[in-house]
C-alpha cells in the first residue's frame, strides 16, 4: 500500500468516526438539564352566536352569485358639450394620464380618449370610456398661441349618464 492510500484511507476513517459520533445516542442520560415549564397564554373569549345563513366564500365562477339588477358594464358612455363664446380657432382633447403640480399640468396626450376641433367654439360628442377612467383631463388649445385652459373631469357615481360640459 502506499503511503497516499495509507492517508486517504485514515481520512475516510477519521471522518465516518466523526459522525457517529456527531449523532450522538437517542437515550437520557439523567443529566442535570431541566426543562423550562411551557405555559400558553389563555385570552378570555366571549360566546359568538353563529350566522344563521353564512355566505360561503366563492371559489369559482359557479360560485359567483350576481344580482339581478347588476348590468356589469365594462364601459359607460360620456357626452362632451363645449359652448365657448369665444369665436377663436381652438382644439379640444380629453386624456386619462396626466400629472397636477400645483396650479400645473402635464398631460400624456398618447392616452387622449378623445380629440377635436372647436366649431366656432362648440363642440358635442358622445364616447364611450372605459370604467377604470374616473378622472380624466380637458385640455382647450387656442391656435393664437395663448396658454392652453385645463378643466378635470369626474366620473360621478349618482348619474345615470354621464356629462362633461365646458363654458
Amino acid at each position: 500500500m502506499t503511503e497516499q492510500s495509507s492517508r486517504f484511507g485514515l481520512i475516510i476513517a477519521f471522518t465516518l468516526a466523526g459522525l457517529l459520533v456527531g449523532c450522538g445516542g437517542g437515550g437520557d442520560d439523567g443529566g442535570d438539564t431541566v426543562a423550562a415549564p411551557v405555559t400558553t397564554p389563555t385570552t378570555p373569549t366571549t360566546p359568538t352566536t353563529p350566522d344563521p345563513d353564512p355566505v360561503p366564500t366563492p371559489t369559482s365562477l359557479d360560485d359567483l352569485v350576481i344580482a339581478a339588477d347588476n348590468i356589469i358594464e365594462s364601459s359607460y358612455m360620456l357626452d362632451i358639450n363645449v359652448a365657448m363664446n369665444d369665436q377663436q380657432r381652438a382644439y379640444f382633447s380629453l386624456c386619462g394620464d396626466y400629472q397636477t403640480s400645483g396650479s400645473s399640468y402635464k398631460v400624456n396626450y398618447n392616452s387622449c380618449l378623445f380629440r377635436g376641433p372647436l366649431d366656432e367654439g362648440n363642440l358635442s360628442a358622445n364616447i364611450k370610456v372605459a370604467n377604470h377612467q374616473s378622472e380624466l383631463m380637458v385640455v382647450i388649445w387656442h391656435y393664437d398661441g395663448s396658454a392652453p385652459s385645463y378643466q378635470i373631469w369626474q366620473y360621478d357615481a349618482a348619474l345615470d349618464q354621464q356629462s362633461l360640459s365646458v363654458n
